[in-house]
This record gives C-alpha cells, structure tokens and sequence, in this order.
C-alpha cells in the first residue's frame, strides 16, 4: 500500500509518504488526513481543501459541493511524487467519495483521551479497471497538454471554460468582456479555446480546457445567425460527463434551446444590456452551485 498522510502543521503542508522499495505497483494508494479535535464532515473537508488550495495542489479538488464527490487526478498524482513513477494504472481522473471518520472521548474520567477526526481517499487498481471507459477518465494524449495548461492555470477551480460560436462580432466582443471583467473580480480567469494553443489537435486543444477548468459557461445567441452551434452542445456533454458545473447562458431574443438540451435549465440575458443583465445571472448561477462558497472558503 502506498500511504501518504496529508499533516499541517502551523500552517505548513508535510506530506509523509513510503519510499517505493518493496512496495508493488499494484499496490493501492490510500491518503490521509486527520485532526485532533471533534469536527463535521463539511469542515474537516473544508479546512483540507483550503490547505490543498494554499499549496497550489490541483490534483485533488471537490467537483461540484465540498460534502460531495472530489475529482482526482490521478495522472497528476503521479507525477508528484517519485515513489509513484512506475504505478502505471494511475491515468486519468476519476470521482471519489472521501471517507469520514470520528473518534469521540465517550469516557469523560479519560482526560488522556484525545478526539481526531480524519479523511481518508482510497484508489484500488482493481475499482479503476471498472472506470476504464468512463468519459471523466483523461485520455493519455492529453497528459502533455495540461500539463502546459497548469503552468499558466495552477488552480483549476480559478478556470472557466467559456463555449460559443466563434465569429468575434462587436456585440460577441461585448458580452465576452463583461463575462471575463465580472469574474475576473471575483478572482476567476474565464477561457475560450482560442486564448492559447496547448495541443496541435484543434480537438484535443478544446478538451484541454474542459479538463483544464473547473466549470463551462456556455452562450447562446442570435446576434449573427439563427442556427445553433453543434460543437457547444459537444461540449456541454463533455463537461457534464466530467461532473462539471455548466451555466447555459441564452440570448432572451431566443425562443428555446436547441433541442438536445431541451428540458435543461438556463438563465436569460439582453444582449442590448450585457452590463446590466450578465452580472445578475452570473452572480445568481455562482451562488446557486455554491461555487464561489466552496472554493473561497
């Protein structure tokens, strides 16, 4: 078994793990995390994940809520650490449920007892084999790729993805900058596929970002043609196979969505007020998914 316990001490990350002698590479990778003290599942969750974010650590994060499944890259993990480097069936990412634990004093004459409340992940090469053709696993050929992205993006919920038709009109441009103006107050970068190539595969580069970001924005418009774009509603599926929050943003000149996301949720704009309309919607969406709570905490 690889173990690696997660320590904070004074604010200072110390992650202790086995050197790889005479450990197989099928061995599961177990990580830990504990406090001395009597805490909730939420907070000890909490108090984790503002320490991974502290030390720029991206390859473990929640995928929508804290309490909830956490996507673990486990291709990142990897190549973290040395003792790791021929544990082959670490690749891609996968969702994982955090396992929570309490050790409670129930004899109070016991003054030497000490309360711990601690956070366990586990990875089984014998569970991944059952994900093998999941969609949220990272195919290989993008291992390069994010790579490059995480250099100039370490932390990937401070990443959206933005989808859209891509014919730059002024009133596009618009709606562009106060998208990326808003969140960028918050502390968000919003991106489109086009800011940077990190894969010479015009596809592979679009999957980079989905992977890359943390949530989509997708915008539907009307301000140049009527038809809908095919590649957004690729996209959405793709980042929704990904457990990733999408907001659907449409024009509300717009009868309906096209109609694979008919019965989805969206928030109306007026495009003739971006400044006025976006921000509302955005804010709303954010607090609705509980986005800016999770990751600011």
């Amino acid at each position: 078994m690889f173990p690696f316990h997660f320590k904070n001490f004074i604010g200072n990350l110390d992650i202790q793990y086995p050197d790889y002698e005479g450990i197989p590479n099928d061995s599961p990778v177990i990580i830990f995390y504990q406090e001395e003290s009597d805490l909730s599942k939420h907070e000890i969750l909490r108090r984790f994940y503002k320490i991974l974010k502290e030390n720029q650590i991206s390859y473990l994060r929640p995928a929508q809520s804290i309490s909830g499944e956490w996507i673990f890259n486990l291709q990142e993990f990897r190549h973290s650490f040395d003792c790791l480097k021929d544990v082959e069936y670490l690749q891609g990412s996968i969702t994982i449920e955090p396992e929570y634990y309490r050790k409670v004093n129930d004899d109070e004459l016991n003054e030497n007892f000490k309360e711990e409340t601690s956070l366990k992940f586990s990875v089984y090469k014998e569970d991944l084999k059952l994900l093998k053709n999941r969609t949220n696993i990272v195919r290989s050929e993008l291992s390069l790729p994010l790579k490059r992205f995480r250099k100039d993006y370490p932390l990937e919920d401070k990443c959206g993805f933005l989808m859209m038709k891509f014919e730059d009109t002024k009133i596009q441009k618009e709606i562009i900058r106060v998208l990326k103006s808003h969140l960028a107050e918050k502390g968000i970068t919003l991106l489109r596929a086009d800011d940077k190539w990190y894969a010479d595969d015009l596809f592979e580069n679009i999957l980079t970002y989905m992977q890359g970001c943390s949530f989509g924005i997708a915008l539907f418009e009307r301000i140049n043609k009527d038809e809908f774009n095919p590649n957004v509603s690729l996209e959405i599926g793709y980042m929704m196979a990904l457990n990733k929050s999408v907001l659907l943003l449409k024009d509300k000149t717009l009868n309906s969505l096209q109609t694979d996301l008919v019965g989805k949720l969206y928030h109306e704009f007026d495009f003739q007020y971006p400044d006025e309309t976006i921000p509302l919607v955005l804010d709303k969406w954010l607090s609705d998914k509980e986005i800016l709570k999770d990751y600011n905490q």
